[in-house]
């Protein structure tokens, strides 16, 4: 990764005047931890801060590789999944690492990392319906897992869902149905019983009451025509959502399309890296972090509810699609995949390492 990211800078140098550049970045890249073995895409992240592990879903060889972040190292490699590991948690409640990984969802403990419990989620296999993203509910510590239908091969009768999974039983308690397809990202209002899911395939909000498990409304993302990443900022009633302006992870630029979640109305759109695939809000420092798959990070400035500076980019790689802010550490964490790297101006090739990029943030 320093090479790449060695030739990306001097090319930027070179074309950007001094006047244009970005003096200050948003956040200072400290450290590269590699993740030796791992090929292809990394999913959802997640962060055990007390005993300073992240766990890093590796989707093509179906493990979880656990990094101890104090050495800068990984300690251990989780394997037994039928399917590629997608969301991953953490309860320091409980000290289990919970996943999805596409076929079902399984819970393991976090000192010895045995496998406690497989959760089947009968799904329609037939209509290629498949676990994919999810989030807990900090309030009740339920897990809600995002099931979304295979494009591909979905009929017009088919309908994604959301389970509901309860951590402190390991019981699958329920499920919510959706209207669409692609339930691709959750958020959680604190004050209030509503959740809210961003679909894919409609480009719409969809209000749920969590309790009743019912719709109550559905909001149009004016200006995010492929929804793919939600966040959430409570105390201002403002929700983020992370478009791509087409399905897949090459076009650029994509949209931060901030709304009021009181009224669904839109009240922001701003350009951005494309193929969004996370998108963080700090309550603290008022910063949201966009991470698409285009080769950076974006990062905006909460100037108030309605208003939103960008403050610059984090430069990380292509296919990079995923990332962790862990504000209690002052840190981002951003999974960069294994690729090959052109060295100019011979074009000799070299390989480097999957890794995680470590910055420090305010």
């Amino acid at each position: 990764m320093k090479t790449g990211l060695a030739i990306l800078l001097t090319s930027l140098t070179a074309f950007i005047s001094s006047a244009q550049a970005q003096t200050e970045p948003p956040a200072k890249l400290i450290g590269y931890i590699t993740l030796p073995n791992v090929e292809g895409w990394m999913d959802h992240l997640a962060v055990d801060v007390k005993g300073q592990r992240l766990f890093v879903p590796a989707e093509h060889q179906k493990t979880i590789e656990v990094v101890d972040l104090r050495a800068g190292k990984v300690i251990h490699t989780i394997t037994g999944f039928a399917g590629a590991p997608r969301k991953t948690l953490y309860l320091p409640e409980s000290n289990q690492i919970w996943v999805d990984d596409a076929e079902s969802v399984k819970y393991f403990n976090a000192e010895t990392y045995a496998l406690i419990k497989n959760i089947p989620l009968d799904l329609d296999k037939s209509s290629k319906l498949i676990p994919d993203n999810g989030a807990l509910d900090p309030l009740t510590r339920q897990f809600y897992v995002t099931i979304t239908a295979d494009a591909n091969s979905a009929t017009a009768t088919v309908k994604g869902s959301v389970e509901i999974l309860d951590t402190k039983t390991g019981q699958r308690i329920g499920n919510i149905k959706v209207d669409g397809t692609d339930p691709s990202g959750i958020a959680f209002d604190a004050a209030t019983p509503r959740m809210f899911v961003v679909m894919g395939d409609t480009a719409q909000v969809q209000v749920i009451d969590r309790e009743k498990r019912s719709l109550i409304a559905s909001w149009d993302i004016t200006g995010g025509t492929a929804p793919h990443t939600v966040a959430i900022d409570t105390a201002h009633h403002r929700l983020f959502v992370g478009a791509r302006v087409k399905p897949g992870h090459l076009f650029k630029p994509g949209k931060m399309v901030v709304m009021d979640t009181e009224t669904g109305k839109v009240v922001a759109t701003l350009d951005t890296e494309g193929g969004a695939d996370e998108i963080q809000y700090d309550a603290a420092s008022q910063r949201v972090y966009f991470t698409g798959t285009t080769g950076h990070v974006d990062v905006f400035k909460q100037v108030d509810a309605d208003n939103y500076q960008h403050l610059g980019k984090l430069i990380t790689a292509a296919d990079a699609k995923t990332s962790l802010l862990v504000p209690e550490l002052k840190r981002f964490y951003v999974a960069v995949p294994k690729r090959n790297v052109a060295i100019p101006p011979t074009r000799d090739v070299i390989t480097e390492d999957a890794e995680l990029l470590v910055f420090e943030v305010p």
